[in-house]
């Protein structure tokens, strides 16, 4: 449980998550999606993440978005002729609103991802347009702002969502530093 009271369960989650946010958020940040290999990476660490997290989200709101954005993410990874990771990393189960949490609020960081990915003179990379012509999903954050707002920051179910997403954080981190861990190659 927190020590430091929040009014709801969003504020919590915005305040308790924002190191793994963050840390996430620089390693993305250099991920050159205007060349073959920084979209590449990217698209690996989506793969592999949504495959971790599909088999969890059957009770979020989420769930079809997940496997939209996998499908989107892995045709692009094929039409630029990279190998699509087919094992996902195991995560263990997640509560469902963690996992609208991180998926619904990623779709509003994919906006900023997207104009830099425009900026790419490569025609391989511009013609892989999949993942970032997928909808913005925009009306799943609402719900899921609404609902956490109207939750209690506080006891056992609002620490169980707390620390999974902060886990799907982190799950998405290791896999977009592990293909990067080998020179040249992606594996995750």
């Amino acid at each position: 449980m927190t020590e430091t009271p929040h009014s709801t369960l969003r504020l919590r989650l915005q305040t308790e998550t924002r190191a793994s946010h963050e840390d996430l958020d620089r390693t993305v940040s250099r991920f050159d999606l205007r060349t073959r290999d920084g979209f590449e990476l990217f698209l690996q660490m989506q793969s592999v993440a949504l495959r971790a997290i599909a088999p969890h989200a059957a009770r979020s709101t989420i769930a079809e978005c997940i496997d939209d954005l996998l499908a989107r993410a892995e045709t692009d990874l094929r039409a630029i002729a990279a190998w699509a990771h087919r094992d996902a990393m195991e995560v263990g189960s997640l509560h469902p609103l963690a996992i609208d949490y991180v998926i619904a609020g990623s779709r509003l960081g994919t906006k900023v991802l997207r104009t830099r990915w425009l900026d790419a003179d490569d025609p391989d990379v511009r013609q892989a347009d999949a993942y970032f012509s997928a909808p913005s999903y925009i009306e799943l954050w609402k719900s899921f702002c609404e609902t956490a707002n109207g939750m209690p920051s506080v006891g056992d179910v609002a620490d169980q969502i707390v620390c999974d997403a902060d886990r799907i954080f982190k799950l998405y981190h290791m896999c977009a530093l592990a293909p990067q861990m080998t020179k040249g190659e992606v594996h995750a």
